[in-house]
Protein backbone atom coordinates (compact mmCIF):
# COMPACT_ATOMS: atom_id res chain seq x y z
CA UNK A 1 0.00 0.00 0.00
CA UNK A 2 1.29 3.66 -0.43
CA UNK A 3 -0.73 4.83 2.90
CA UNK A 4 2.87 5.46 4.60
CA UNK A 5 4.02 7.49 2.28
CA UNK A 6 1.66 11.32 2.72
CA UNK A 7 1.23 13.14 -0.34
CA UNK A 8 3.42 15.99 -1.14
CA UNK A 9 0.11 18.63 -0.30
CA UNK A 10 0.29 16.17 3.39
CA UNK A 11 3.49 17.17 4.03
CA UNK A 12 3.50 20.77 2.84
CA UNK A 13 0.64 21.29 5.17
CA UNK A 14 2.60 19.51 8.05
CA UNK A 15 5.25 21.85 7.98
CA UNK A 16 2.96 25.04 8.48
CA UNK A 17 1.71 23.34 10.91
CA UNK A 18 4.89 22.83 12.46
CA UNK A 19 5.99 25.93 11.84
CA UNK A 20 2.46 27.28 13.62
CA UNK A 21 2.78 24.96 16.63
CA UNK A 22 6.49 26.50 17.05
CA UNK A 23 5.42 29.83 17.14
CA UNK A 24 1.91 29.47 18.94
CA UNK A 25 2.14 26.07 20.98
CA UNK A 26 -0.91 23.47 21.06
CA UNK A 27 -3.14 25.95 23.68
CA UNK A 28 -3.96 27.94 20.57
CA UNK A 29 -4.68 25.98 17.63
CA UNK A 30 -8.33 26.53 17.17
CA UNK A 31 -7.48 29.78 16.07
CA UNK A 32 -4.50 28.41 13.83
CA UNK A 33 -4.15 24.96 12.58
CA UNK A 34 -8.18 24.82 12.88
CA UNK A 35 -8.26 27.25 10.14
CA UNK A 36 -6.49 24.76 8.02
CA UNK A 37 -8.66 22.04 8.86
CA UNK A 38 -12.74 22.38 8.32
CA UNK A 39 -12.79 26.04 9.34
CA UNK A 40 -13.24 29.33 7.31
CA UNK A 41 -12.98 33.10 7.79
CA UNK A 42 -14.58 35.73 6.61
CA UNK A 43 -13.27 38.37 5.39
CA UNK A 44 -15.05 41.59 3.97
CA UNK A 45 -12.55 41.79 0.93
CA UNK A 46 -14.05 38.92 0.43
CA UNK A 47 -17.01 38.38 1.09
CA UNK A 48 -19.07 38.67 -2.29
CA UNK A 49 -16.94 35.38 -3.43
CA UNK A 50 -18.33 33.25 -0.22
CA UNK A 51 -20.71 30.49 -1.17
CA UNK A 52 -21.11 29.69 2.24
CA UNK A 53 -21.92 33.26 3.44
CA UNK A 54 -24.55 33.11 0.62
CA UNK A 55 -26.15 30.06 1.22
CA UNK A 56 -25.87 30.95 4.98
CA UNK A 57 -28.31 34.41 4.20
CA UNK A 58 -30.71 32.73 2.15
CA UNK A 59 -31.24 29.87 4.49
CA UNK A 60 -31.38 32.27 7.49
CA UNK A 61 -34.95 32.92 9.29
CA UNK A 62 -35.27 36.51 10.19
CA UNK A 63 -35.36 36.29 13.83
CA UNK A 64 -32.26 34.00 13.33
CA UNK A 65 -30.86 36.90 11.48
CA UNK A 66 -31.65 39.74 13.93
CA UNK A 67 -30.18 37.20 16.69
CA UNK A 68 -26.98 36.84 15.06
CA UNK A 69 -26.24 40.62 13.74
CA UNK A 70 -27.86 42.41 17.80
CA UNK A 71 -25.80 40.11 20.34
CA UNK A 72 -23.13 41.59 21.75
CA UNK A 73 -19.61 40.58 20.25
CA UNK A 74 -16.27 40.64 22.77
CA UNK A 75 -14.10 42.02 19.73
CA UNK A 76 -11.37 43.07 22.34
CA UNK A 77 -11.35 39.79 23.86
CA UNK A 78 -7.83 38.44 24.45
CA UNK A 79 -8.38 35.46 21.97
CA UNK A 80 -8.26 37.78 19.25
CA UNK A 81 -4.83 38.71 19.86
CA UNK A 82 -3.86 35.19 18.36
CA UNK A 83 -4.70 36.46 14.89
CA UNK A 84 -4.74 39.85 12.46
CA UNK A 85 -8.27 40.05 11.81
CA UNK A 86 -9.26 44.20 11.79
CA UNK A 87 -12.16 44.52 13.89
CA UNK A 88 -14.77 44.72 11.68
CA UNK A 89 -13.62 41.17 10.01
CA UNK A 90 -13.71 39.80 13.63
CA UNK A 91 -16.96 41.40 13.90
CA UNK A 92 -18.13 39.56 10.26
CA UNK A 93 -16.51 36.60 11.85
CA UNK A 94 -18.86 36.29 14.75
CA UNK A 95 -22.25 37.61 12.64
CA UNK A 96 -20.85 34.23 10.12
CA UNK A 97 -20.62 31.53 12.52
CA UNK A 98 -24.14 32.82 14.61
CA UNK A 99 -25.72 32.23 11.25
CA UNK A 100 -24.34 28.85 10.83
CA UNK A 101 -25.27 27.73 14.29
CA UNK A 102 -28.51 29.04 13.93
CA UNK A 103 -28.61 26.65 10.56
CA UNK A 104 -27.43 23.90 12.09
CA UNK A 105 -29.23 24.15 15.23
CA UNK A 106 -33.12 24.10 13.88
CA UNK A 107 -31.43 20.68 11.75
CA UNK A 108 -29.36 18.91 14.06
CA UNK A 109 -30.78 15.74 15.26
CA UNK A 110 -28.04 14.49 16.86
CA UNK A 111 -27.94 16.21 20.16
CA UNK A 112 -23.94 17.46 18.81
CA UNK A 113 -25.65 21.47 19.07
CA UNK A 114 -25.85 20.99 23.11
CA UNK A 115 -22.73 20.38 23.89
CA UNK A 116 -20.49 22.57 24.97
CA UNK A 117 -17.51 23.67 23.07
CA UNK A 118 -14.43 22.97 24.79
CA UNK A 119 -12.04 25.75 25.76
CA UNK A 120 -9.14 23.49 25.44
CA UNK A 121 -7.13 24.91 22.36
CA UNK A 122 -8.51 28.27 22.54
CA UNK A 123 -11.69 28.56 20.81
CA UNK A 124 -12.66 31.70 19.12
CA UNK A 125 -14.62 33.97 21.83
CA UNK A 126 -18.33 34.01 19.93
CA UNK A 127 -21.02 33.72 22.14
CA UNK A 128 -24.64 33.28 20.67
CA UNK A 129 -27.65 32.86 23.60
CA UNK A 130 -24.94 33.14 26.64
CA UNK A 131 -22.92 30.59 25.19
CA UNK A 132 -19.82 29.46 23.83
CA UNK A 133 -20.33 28.32 20.22
CA UNK A 134 -18.35 27.82 17.25
CA UNK A 135 -18.17 26.79 13.44
CA UNK A 136 -16.70 23.39 14.07
CA UNK A 137 -19.28 22.09 16.40
CA UNK A 138 -22.12 23.66 14.04
CA UNK A 139 -20.38 21.98 11.03
CA UNK A 140 -19.68 18.68 13.04
CA UNK A 141 -23.98 18.86 14.13
CA UNK A 142 -24.61 18.79 10.38
CA UNK A 143 -22.26 15.88 9.98
CA UNK A 144 -23.53 13.96 12.59
CA UNK A 145 -27.00 13.93 12.35
CA UNK A 146 -26.38 12.85 8.88
CA UNK A 147 -24.46 10.24 9.63
CA UNK A 148 -27.18 9.10 12.56
CA UNK A 149 -29.88 9.56 9.81
CA UNK A 150 -27.91 6.73 7.79
CA UNK A 151 -27.27 4.42 10.60
CA UNK A 152 -31.00 4.69 11.72
CA UNK A 153 -31.76 2.78 14.48
CA UNK A 154 -27.71 0.58 14.91
CA UNK A 155 -25.59 2.54 17.30
CA UNK A 156 -21.74 2.04 16.52
CA UNK A 157 -19.56 1.05 19.29
CA UNK A 158 -16.23 1.72 16.89
CA UNK A 159 -14.97 4.48 14.71
CA UNK A 160 -12.04 4.72 12.58
CA UNK A 161 -11.28 8.50 11.00
CA UNK A 162 -8.79 8.95 8.55
CA UNK A 163 -7.31 12.61 8.48
CA UNK A 164 -9.27 13.87 11.78
CA UNK A 165 -7.84 17.45 12.06
CA UNK A 166 -7.88 17.96 15.68
CA UNK A 167 -10.97 15.47 16.14
CA UNK A 168 -13.89 17.59 16.67
CA UNK A 169 -15.74 14.96 15.02
CA UNK A 170 -14.19 12.42 17.56
CA UNK A 171 -14.90 14.94 20.17
CA UNK A 172 -19.02 14.81 18.89
CA UNK A 173 -19.51 11.39 17.93
CA UNK A 174 -17.46 9.86 21.44
CA UNK A 175 -20.18 12.31 23.57
CA UNK A 176 -23.29 11.13 21.24
CA UNK A 177 -21.94 7.61 21.67
CA UNK A 178 -20.77 7.41 24.94
CA UNK A 179 -19.98 3.50 24.22
CA UNK A 180 -17.99 3.87 21.00
CA UNK A 181 -14.12 3.95 20.46
CA UNK A 182 -12.28 6.17 18.03
CA UNK A 183 -8.95 5.52 15.93
CA UNK A 184 -7.53 8.31 14.12
CA UNK A 185 -5.09 7.63 11.24
CA UNK A 186 -3.16 10.30 10.41
CA UNK A 187 0.41 11.77 9.88
CA UNK A 188 2.37 14.22 12.28
CA UNK A 189 1.92 16.38 13.74
CA UNK A 190 -1.67 16.96 13.15
CA UNK A 191 -1.94 13.33 15.04
CA UNK A 192 -0.24 15.11 17.88
CA UNK A 193 -2.44 18.07 17.86
CA UNK A 194 -5.63 15.29 17.81
CA UNK A 195 -4.17 12.93 20.59
CA UNK A 196 -2.98 16.21 23.17
CA UNK A 197 -6.60 17.15 22.38
CA UNK A 198 -9.04 14.40 23.07
CA UNK A 199 -6.94 12.28 25.39
CA UNK A 200 -7.63 15.56 27.54
CA UNK A 201 -11.28 14.98 27.37
CA UNK A 202 -11.70 11.28 26.74
CA UNK A 203 -10.74 8.49 28.80
CA UNK A 204 -7.80 6.35 27.13
CA UNK A 205 -9.23 3.46 26.63
CA UNK A 206 -11.64 4.81 24.49
CA UNK A 207 -9.08 6.15 22.47
CA UNK A 208 -6.24 4.80 19.82
CA UNK A 209 -4.10 6.63 17.27
CA UNK A 210 -2.28 4.92 14.75
CA UNK A 211 0.07 6.26 11.40
CA UNK A 212 -0.83 5.15 8.12
CA UNK A 213 1.49 2.43 8.88
CA UNK A 214 0.00 1.27 11.98
CA UNK A 215 -3.34 1.15 9.89
CA UNK A 216 -2.61 -1.76 7.50
CA UNK A 217 -2.29 -3.83 10.73
CA UNK A 218 -6.16 -3.63 11.46
CA UNK A 219 -8.20 -6.64 11.22
CA UNK A 220 -11.32 -7.22 9.13
CA UNK A 221 -14.22 -6.22 10.38
CA UNK A 222 -12.90 -4.38 13.64
CA UNK A 223 -14.53 -0.90 13.25
CA UNK A 224 -18.72 0.18 13.04
CA UNK A 225 -18.14 3.21 11.19
CA UNK A 226 -15.06 4.28 8.77
CA UNK A 227 -15.25 8.12 7.80
CA UNK A 228 -12.92 11.17 6.19
CA UNK A 229 -14.06 14.33 6.13
CA UNK A 230 -12.45 16.41 3.13
CA UNK A 231 -9.08 14.45 3.19
CA UNK A 232 -9.24 12.10 0.83
CA UNK A 233 -8.58 14.79 -1.83
CA UNK A 234 -5.85 16.09 -0.52
CA UNK A 235 -4.22 12.62 -1.80
CA UNK A 236 -3.17 10.96 -4.86
CA UNK A 237 -5.19 8.34 -6.98
CA UNK A 238 -3.57 5.77 -5.84
CA UNK A 239 -3.37 6.45 -1.66
CA UNK A 240 -7.57 7.43 -2.35
CA UNK A 241 -7.43 3.67 -3.81
CA UNK A 242 -5.66 2.34 -0.69
CA UNK A 243 -7.64 4.24 2.06
CA UNK A 244 -10.72 2.61 0.31
CA UNK A 245 -9.47 -0.64 0.73
CA UNK A 246 -8.91 -0.16 3.86
CA UNK A 247 -11.91 0.71 5.02
CA UNK A 248 -13.64 -2.25 2.79
CA UNK A 249 -11.54 -4.27 5.27
CA UNK A 250 -11.83 -2.75 8.56
CA UNK A 251 -15.35 -1.53 7.86
CA UNK A 252 -16.81 -5.06 6.68
CA UNK A 253 -20.23 -5.39 7.85
CA UNK A 254 -20.52 -1.63 8.87
CA UNK A 255 -20.63 1.90 7.14
CA UNK A 256 -18.86 4.04 5.16
CA UNK A 257 -19.04 7.95 5.37
CA UNK A 258 -17.48 10.76 3.44
CA UNK A 259 -17.78 13.93 3.06
CA UNK A 260 -15.73 15.12 0.15
CA UNK A 261 -15.20 17.80 -2.15
CA UNK A 262 -17.24 17.19 -5.47
CA UNK A 263 -13.72 18.16 -8.07
CA UNK A 264 -10.92 19.77 -6.33
CA UNK A 265 -7.12 20.39 -7.56
CA UNK A 266 -4.95 19.47 -5.48
CA UNK A 267 -2.08 22.29 -6.53
CA UNK A 268 0.47 20.82 -4.98
CA UNK A 269 0.55 17.12 -6.71
CA UNK A 270 -0.69 18.72 -9.97
CA UNK A 271 -3.79 16.06 -8.72
CA UNK A 272 -7.89 17.01 -9.97
CA UNK A 273 -9.96 14.11 -8.05
CA UNK A 274 -13.11 13.88 -8.60
CA UNK A 275 -15.77 12.05 -6.17
CA UNK A 276 -17.03 10.24 -9.38
CA UNK A 277 -13.71 8.60 -10.09
CA UNK A 278 -13.06 7.54 -6.43
CA UNK A 279 -12.85 3.46 -7.11
CA UNK A 280 -15.35 2.79 -4.98
CA UNK A 281 -15.47 -1.24 -4.21
CA UNK A 282 -18.75 -2.69 -6.59
CA UNK A 283 -19.51 -4.74 -3.61
CA UNK A 284 -20.60 -1.41 -1.33
CA UNK A 285 -24.38 -0.33 -1.50
CA UNK A 286 -25.00 3.40 -1.90
CA UNK A 287 -27.16 4.57 1.19
CA UNK A 288 -26.48 8.31 0.37
CA UNK A 289 -25.62 11.02 -1.45
CA UNK A 290 -26.25 14.27 -1.38
CA UNK A 291 -24.98 17.99 -1.65
CA UNK A 292 -23.81 19.01 1.63
CA UNK A 293 -25.51 22.11 3.07
CA UNK A 294 -23.76 25.27 4.06
CA UNK A 295 -20.39 24.09 2.29
CA UNK A 296 -22.20 23.12 -1.05
CA UNK A 297 -19.34 22.15 -3.25
CA UNK A 298 -18.90 19.59 -0.70
CA UNK A 299 -20.63 15.59 -1.12
CA UNK A 300 -21.75 13.49 1.54
CA UNK A 301 -22.01 10.21 1.16
CA UNK A 302 -22.57 6.64 2.79
CA UNK A 303 -22.23 3.00 1.56
CA UNK A 304 -23.00 -0.25 3.69
CA UNK A 305 -20.46 -2.81 3.55
CA UNK A 306 -21.17 -6.67 3.15
CA UNK A 307 -19.37 -8.29 5.88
Amino acid sequence: MSLTEPSEFWKRLAAEHRDDLDEYGLQHFKCHQALRYFSWQWSWRHLRRSEQFRFLLRNTTPSAFLRSIAGPAHLTDPAWRQTSWSVVDRWLYCFAVRLLWSYAAARDSSGVIALPEPSLGGPFPVHLGGRLISQDLANTALEVSCLRDVLGDRTPVSFLEVGAGYGRTAYALLNIYPAATYTIVDIEPAIDISRWYLSQLFPPGRLRFLSPADADLLPPGSTDVALSISSLQEMTPQQVADYLRLFDRVAAGGTVFLKQWEEWTNPVDAVTMRLDDYPIPERWTNVLRARAPVQTRFVQAAWSVPA
